[in-house]
C-alpha cells in the first residue's frame, strides 16, 4: 500500500514506545545505590550464586588460570551455557550471578572470571586475549559431555566471544549483550570516561585497586581486529541484545554486529532503561535468555525465541 513502511525483517525485534516495568525499577534502584554499595557489588562482597554450584579452575592455552563456577542444570548431558561477564566485573557480581542462576534452571552453566578479573589469574587485555578464556570454558563443558554449547557474552565478554568465533569456536549459538562493534569508539561519554581512566597510569592504578581487577597498559596491547570485522565469515546463530540508552556503545553498534553476521543473527532492541551490560539483567530478561538458549539448540536459530515485549 503506498506510503506505508514495509515490516521489519524477522531478524530484527524492535520495542519502541514500550515500558518494561522491571527495567524502570532497576534503573530507579541503580540511581539510589550508594557509592559503597556500588563498590561492594563490583568487588563481589555482595552477590554470589544462590543456585547449587561449585568452583572449578580452568587453564587457557597460554597458561592463564581461569576461575569459574559450575552450575549443574536439570538434566545430565543436556545443553550448556558459558557466561562471560563485562569489564571490571566478575562472575560473582550480583547481576551476573542472577543470570547464571536463572540459566542453570534450564541448562548446565559455566560462569567465568575473565583473566585479570575476580579470582582468575593473568591480566585484562581489553579483548585481545580473552577469547582464550572463552575457548577454555567451552572446552571444559565439552569435557563434561556437553554437546550443544551456547556462549553468552556481555560487553567485554561479547568482544571476547566474537574473537573466539573468528578463531574457529564451534558452538550452537552466541548471545552478545551490549557488545561493541568497534573497540575505540569514543562518541559516548561512558567510553570517553573509560578511555581517560585506563590510559592515565595513576588513575588506572587507583581504579584497579578499588575495583579489584588487573589490566595491562593499553599502550602495550598490539592492535587487534574490531568485532564487526570478525563476524562476516560465521554461520553460527547469533543473538544481539542492546538497549537504546547504552552510555558506552550506541544502538548502531548492535545493528552493525547484526548486519555483519548476515542472516545468522537476530537483534533484540530492549526497552529504555536497559542501559549497559549488567544494568539490563532483570528476571524477565533472564527468562527470555533461557528460552532463547533452548530455542537455538533446537532450531539452530534464535528467530523463534520470545523477544522484547513477550514478557509483558
Amino acid at each position: 500500500m503506498p506510503g506505508t513502511e514495509p515490516p521489519p525483517p524477522p531478524s530484527f525485534r524492535r520495542s519502541p514506545a514500550r515500558v518494561d516495568r522491571q527495567l524502570v525499577l532497576a534503573a530507579k534502584l541503580r540511581a539510589q545505590r550508594s557509592d559503597l554499595r556500588r563498590l561492594a557489588e563490583t568487588r563481589a562482597w555482595l552477590g554470589g550464586h544462590r543456585a547449587p554450584h561449585r568452583r572449578v579452575d580452568l587453564t587457557t592455552d597460554d597458561g592463564v588460570r581461569i576461575a569459574a563456577s559450575w552450575l549443574p542444570g536439570p538434566r545430565a548431558r543436556g545443553p550448556g551455557v558459558v557466561l562471560v561477564h563485562g569489564f571490571a566485573a566478575s562472575r560473582r557480581k550480583p547481576a551476573y550471578a542472577l543470570l547464571a542462576d536463572h540459566l542453570a534452571g534450564t541448562v548446565d552453566g559455566l560462569s567465568l572470571d575473565l583473566r585479570g578479573h575476580g579470582q582468575s589469574g593473568g591480566r585484562c587485555r581489553l579483548g585481545a586475549d580473552e577469547w582464550r578464556d572463552v575457548a577454555a570454558g567451552v572446552a571444559a563443558l565439552r569435557d563434561r559431555g556437553t554437546r550443544d554449547v551456547v556462549v553468552v557474552g556481555v560487553s567485554l565478554g561479547a568482544t571476547a566471544t566474537c574473537h573466539a568465533l573468528a578463531r574457529g569456536l564451534d558452538v550452537a549459538g552466541v548471545v552478545l549483550i551490549s557488545g561493541s562493534a568497534r573497540h575505540h569508539d569514543l562518541d559516548l561519554p561512558g567510553m570517553r570516561t573509560l578511555d581517560g581512566l585506563w590510559r592515565h597510569p595513576v588513575k588506572r592504578r587507583v581504579w584497579q585497586l578499588l575495583a579489584g581487577f588487573r589490566m595491562d597498559d593499553p599502550a602495550t596491547i598490539p592492535p587487534y581486529p574490531d568485532p564487526v570485522d570478525l563476524l562476516g565469515g560465521t554461520s553460527t546463530p547469533g543473538l544481539v541484545v542492546h538497549g537504546p540508552d547504552d552510555d558506552y556503545f550506541s544502538l548502531d553498534h548492535a545493528t552493525a554486529l547484526r548486519d555483519a553476521a548476515g542472516g545468522s543473527a537476530t537483534l533484540w532492541e530492549e526497552a529504555p532503561g536497559f542501559g549497559h551490560a549488567e544494568d539490563g539483567i532483570t528476571p524477565a530478561l533472564c527468562a527470555r535468555l533461557a528460552a532463547a538458549v533452548t530455542t537455538v539448540v533446537t532450531d539452530r536459530s534464535f528467530d523463534r525465541a520470545p523477544g522484547p515485549g513477550s514478557d509483558g
